[in-house]
């Protein structure tokens, strides 16, 4: 254990901001030197976790817009394709809804 330092050749430039420079009690210095790193080490592991779950948080926000417009673009190329196939064969169009609907009533009759 090192010897108490009396408050008198205590130096108070090497006290942490906020620690008063005319502590009575050498053990409270201590503590408190002790208190105040245990502080700014947590304060800087929680920066950075925040720093990182917030580059995370923004990568994912950027994957589903780029999936959102990708869905949206799939939709109209699908519905685009539809209506051709429509128009280029309207009774084979008609029939398969035809048979579609005859299943469905066949289905939810059961």
């Amino acid at each position: 254990m090192s010897p108490p330092l009396s408050p008198s050749t205590t130096p108070t430039a090497d006290l942490p901001s906020g620690v008063p420079g005319s502590v009575a009690d050498p053990a409270i210095e201590r503590m408190a030197r002790s208190a105040h790193s245990a502080v700014d080490r947590v304060a800087g592991t929680a920066g950075s976790a925040v720093e990182r779950v917030r580059t995370g948080v923004q990568g994912a926000v950027g994957t589903v817009n780029e999936r959102m417009h990708d869905l949206q673009s799939n939709g109209e190329v699908w519905v685009d394709s539809a209506r051709e196939r429509v128009r280029e064969h309207p009774l084979a169009t008609v029939g398969v809804a035809l048979a579609a609907g005859y299943l469905l009533a066949r289905i939810l009759r059961s």
